[in-house]
């Protein structure tokens, strides 16, 4: 599987990878009637030992999806309930199985070995950055190498191999030496789960790492090619948001984003760029975008230009293509 590297680490993958132990969902679901007693929570998880249980509870309750507290019978008897941040989590756990359901090979069944593969390769390859590097165009193993100078040569190797297995990626044919590399629908589907931790961590962990150019172009890259939109829809837009790198002045943070260019309701070209002066455009800051993304909340984003419409569109486009059920 992808190894783990210091610093190699990305707004949303952390919330993410606590799901490649397949423990913690089932755990954080033992919760949803109440505050329980270990007891209970053992029963509800199966044959895991107990010792097993205990340590996850305890990573959890340190992450601060579970609260510890006293039942009152004695000072010793303590119960788990879900706190705030473990109902996100929960969040974040059904859009992963919605994901892994929608395997090009077929669904993929929630806690199995396939199911912890598929993860830990999501996770490698969102937080070493390959997915924002494939996101634009084919890109071969030796490509990929120059555009991510920190993840080591035999890692990325080791991801992209991961990545392929699990049908995220795959290989298409050109001219010249090497393979390229071009993302699946099904990796592209895997924004939703993605913004879902991004979400979290931004809400709950106290040591989120900021939402930078990085995760907001391959967020807009990866998933607009997925956005259905009226026939009629035409023109260029650009869709912007303020990254978290700036904590002091949030209103001046810096801007990332893409420039999208409609035709007959297909999209023609999306790319890193922020046209000057563009036509029409959607601008917010990552919390407003996530929101919009997630639960169809707009108004906390700035639209404007020649047609709003179609900005309007893009942004319902996006939220309806990820999260169709909300």
């Amino acid at each position: 599987m992808p190894d783990a590297q210091a610093g190699d680490q990305r707004a949303g993958s952390r919330a993410l990878s606590l799901f490649a132990n397949p423990l913690n969902a089932r755990l954080l679901r033992a919760h949803l009637d109440g505050p329980q007693r270990l007891f209970g929570v053992q029963a509800a998880v199966g044959s895991t030992a107990e010792s097993t249980v205990r340590a996850a509870i305890s990573n959890l309750v340190e992450v601060g999806a579970l609260e510890r507290e006293s039942d009152g019978s004695s000072s010793r008897a303590v119960l788990t309930r879900l706190s705030p941040a473990g109902v996100d989590l929960l969040f974040l756990a059904d859009e992963l199985d919605v994901w892994l359901a929608g395997s090009p090979a077929g669904p993929i069944e929630p806690g199995s070995e396939e199911a912890k593969g598929a993860i830990k390769a999501l996770a490698g390859g969102w937080s070493s950055t390959l997915i924002r590097e494939l996101a634009g165009q084919p890109v071969t193993l030796g490509e990929l190498d120059e555009a991510i100078p920190d993840v080591s040569y035999p890692m990325l190797e080791r991801r992209i191999n991961w990545m392929r297995r699990t049908g995220q990626i795959e290989a298409v044919e050109r001219e010249g030496r090497g393979t390229p590399y071009v993302v699946t629908d099904w990796l592209r589907r895997a924004i939703a789960p993605l913004s879902v931790s991004g979400r979290c961590e931004r809400r709950h962990f106290a040591d989120a790492r900021p939402i930078s150019d990085v995760e907001i172009e391959a967020a807009f890259m990866m998933a607009l090619p997925l956005a259905t939109l009226p026939p009629g829809a035409e023109g260029t837009c650009v869709l912007a948001s303020q990254t978290d790198l700036s904590q002091e002045d949030p209103d001046h943070a810096p801007l990332a984003g893409v420039t999208v260019e409609v035709d007959r309701g297909e999209v023609l070209s999306c790319g890193p760029r922020l046209a000057a002066g563009p036509p029409t455009w959607v601008v917010g800051n990552a919390g407003a975008w996530l929101d919009a993304v997630i639960d169809g909340e707009i108004v906390d984003l700035r639209i404007g230009g020649k047609k709003p419409q179609m900005a309007l569109d893009l942004v319902a486009g996006l939220h309806n293509a990820l999260f169709p059920a909300r």
